[in-house]
């Protein structure tokens, strides 16, 4: 195993031993049913209903459309109303004897969305919270006791429509009473969510997706920045910062413009992995996100915001920690990642330096990056605190504004990273206490991954740069027999997209794109199987199955499922999805790509006679036996380690590292259980992941001593091989 694959290794598994995961916003389940007890104990169709003041949605967009005359990038896209609703002074309860239920309708008429911020949130276990539209089913939740914070202040993603019910659930023989007071509802007036693709919220046209190949590479830094929503009513984009200790602290670098004060830290929403799996674009999942922040550092003249999220975002997020370059240098090439509008994750480009200057008179003289010209993208509202990165693919700075557009894409200003260091001495206006507590006094630090080991995951899609996708019909002469990709009368049962690994990997779930979706209404939940197959060249071993609600799902959009258990595959495998729990009158299909002139396949059918490639399957429409795919994405962990890779350890009893910290002229000591098997191989890596020469000794098979005097103070990081394992240490060098 070389050096370069030992530092990634040490960086991948180096937060582990700080934070636990302690879950998305959101926990699953479906509401308690009650509305035949509604029926007959309620006297009044109004009485759990709060309604809030009219909205003209076009006057609204109008108006935030005029009053960004400092040529700021946020984007405003609801209106908040101040409220006071908690169980104790509106809704209904209702009880079954061993529940109890209250419920809550709000409506603000012609709202594309509402969103709710809740405070003094603090249930009990055994409870949950869930909003549910009333008009299209979309749910969220439960929030549970999980979702308690030392804040108590709970930020609820959007759900689409113009009325939701809020519906709380609360054993009767619980221990202690939930609390919580609804005090903002948000009426969204440009529309921003899965259901309603955002009808004026659709970037510019000369956006460059982030999956295209035009940003090949920056596949770590484009897990680094999520899109927030800042209390319930603006977007701006964010990034997850690396700090010289290592420990995996999820800070998030933005602007100070979106984020000034405790209260919109807290009232946040942090969405991840919000883009499209392949260059063209599609509407992304909006499931995995995380709720709130605590404020660490700010300044207006700089315009830099940093806050610590208030939960570690799960592996299945795939986050990354970007690096930064905190030297006043201007970036011979530049790189921005962002959500213009709140669309989807996108990327802009510079290919030439940028230059420093002045934004204008409220801010700090040449405290920011000029883009001249952008050869790539552009930015827009809501590419507010996007990245900087330069040629080396380390944050140099983040958006405050500007004038680019699609038509001249010219003239955006970045905060300089290097001045929001520690241009001001107080820790809440600096970066550096927060991104380097260790008073390292390095002048650069790469990224790391959030999660390490089995937890490292990366998406996975069959789909090409130039597909384009659909949901084709099965034509039969002059008759149409339903999908492809679903619901038919072709004796279709089973889908799969095959998936090809030389190595093993642990899956930890796949979304899927929803090209068509229809309920039927008179039934309460439709579901389809969610399969794993081992096969080399159709599905053949059955590994994992889990059944998924359809209600759940987002129409021509892509829709994420999470598996309950990881699913280990070796090689080639295959992830199916089975529609024979569709109800008579549902209609579900995946898109699928549409190959005129490309035999490759991943696609495969499943009827009587057993499974099938599409090539294979007779279809009139597809004579010369084109290939195609399912729009899928996978999200695999443990792809790196093949079968057979020595096991690697961290601190762990196998190995003491100690004094630790070192400080004067005292030796580090390393004592294994097992005897060093390499002594003269040990290798030792600074923060930057370049090797350090340091002397050593050996005074028995399972003991060395390393002489750490006249190197910089700071972590070090150690590996050797004992007993037949990489045992990895962490220690801290204080001369």
């Amino acid at each position: 195993m070389n050096a370069k694959t030992i530092y990634r290794l040490v960086f991948f598994l180096l937060i582990l031993f700080h934070f636990e995961v302690s879950g998305q916003i959101s926990q699953g389940g479906i509401p308690i049913q009650i509305q035949i007890q509604k029926l007959k104990t309620s006297s009044s169709g109004t009485a759990d209903l709060v309604v809030m003041p009219a909205i003209d949605n076009q006057k609204m967009r109008y108006m935030y459309s005029q009053t960004n005359q400092n040529r700021l990038k946020p984007f405003r896209f609801a209106h908040s109303f101040e409220v006071s609703l908690t169980p104790q002074n509106s809704g209904k309860w209702y009880s079954d004897g061993e529940v109890n239920v209250w419920q809550l309708r709000i409506r603000s008429s012609g709202a594309y969305s509402l969103n709710l911020i809740l405070e003094h949130y603090s249930l009990p276990d055994g409870a949950r919270l869930f909003l549910i539209s009333t008009k299209t089913g979309e749910t969220k939740g439960a929030y549970t006791s999980a979702n308690n914070s030392d804040s108590q202040v709970l930020a609820i993603e959007p759900v689409s429509g113009d009325e939701l019910m809020v519906q709380y659930e609360e054993p009767v023989k619980s221990i202690s009473r939930g609390e919580f007071r609804i005090i903002k509802v948000s009426h969204d007036f440009i529309g921003i969510t899965a259901k309603d693709h955002r009808p004026l919220g659709i970037s510019g046209s000369c956006n460059v997706n982030i999956n295209c190949d035009a940003a090949n590479g920056s596949e770590d830094n484009r897990d680094a920045v999520c899109r927030i929503i800042i209390e319930g009513t603006e977007i701006c984009t964010g990034t997850l910062m690396n700090n010289t200790y290592l420990d995996g602290i999820p800070y998030v670098l933005t602007a100070y413009h979106c984020i000034n004060s405790e209260i919109q830290a807290q009232s946040s929403v942090f969405l991840f992995n919000y883009e499209s799996p392949y260059c063209a674009s599609i509407d992304a999942d909006v499931s995995r996100s995380l709720s709130g922040s605590a404020l660490k550092a700010s300044f207006d003249s700089l315009d830099f915001a940093l806050v610590r999220l208030n939960t570690i975002p799960p592996y299945n997020y795939r986050t990354y920690l970007a690096g930064w370059n905190r030297k006043n240098v201007a970036p011979t090439t530049s790189m921005s990642i962002h959500h213009p509008l709140g669309d989807i994750k996108k990327v802009a480009i510079d290919q030439d330096a940028a230059v420093t200057a002045n934004f204008n008179g409220s801010y700090r003289s040449n405290g920011f990056w000029k883009i001249n010209r952008w050869e790539k993208g552009v930015t827009e509202s809501g590419s507010s605190g996007g990245p900087l990165f330069d040629q080396n693919k380390q944050l140099v700075g983040t958006l405050t504004g500007g004038s680019a557009t699609c038509t001249l894409p010219t003239n955006d200003y970045f905060e300089k990273f290097a001045l929001a260091w520690n241009y001001r001495k107080e820790t809440n206006k600096q970066l550096k206490a927060w991104l380097d507590p260790l008073n390292s006094s390095v002048e650069k630090l790469n990224g790391m991954s959030l999660n390490s080991g089995v937890n490292r995951c990366k998406p996975f899609t069959n789909f090409k740069d130039n597909d384009t996708y659909l949901a084709s019909q099965i034509l039969d002469g002059g008759s149409k027999k339903g999908y492809w990709t679903g619901s038919n009368t072709a004796g279709f049962t089973d889908f799969a997209e095959q998936y090809k690994f030389s190595k093993n990997c642990e899956v930890q779930g796949v979304t899927l794109a929803i090209g068509r979706l229809k309920i039927n209404p008179l039934y309460p939940n439709s579901y389809i199987d969610v399969q794993v197959y081992e096969g080399k060249d159709s599905p053949e071993t059955l590994l994992y199955s889990e059944k998924f609600e359809i209600n759940k799902f987002y129409n021509d959009a892509m829709n994420y499922l999470p598996f309950k258990s990881p699913v280990k595959t070796v090689g080639n495998f295959f992830i199916s999805y089975n529609i024979s729990q569709l109800n008579p009158g549902d209609t579900l299909a995946v898109y699928m790509a549409n190959r005129k002139a490309d035999f490759t396949n991943s696609f495969y059918l499943k009827n009587q006679q057993g499974w099938s490639s599409y090539i294979q399957t007779y279809n009139t429409q597809n004579p010369y036996g084109y290939g195609s795919a399912l729009l899928t994405e996978l999200i695999a962990c443990n792809i790196d380690d093949p079968l057979g890779t020595k096991q690697i350890v961290f601190d762990s009893p196998e190995a003491r590292f100690f004094p630790n910290p070192i400080s004067g002229g005292s030796m580090l000591s390393i004592q294994t259980i097992d005897p060093i098997d390499c002594p003269e191989e040990i290798a030792v890596f600074d923060l930057l992941g370049k090797k350090q020469k340091i002397p050593f000794t050996q005074s028995g098979q399972n003991n060395l001593s390393l002489d750490f005097a006249g190197k910089r103070p700071g972590i070090y990081l150690i590996h050797l091989d004992s007993g037949g394992r990489t045992v990895i240490g962490k220690v801290a060098y204080i001369p």
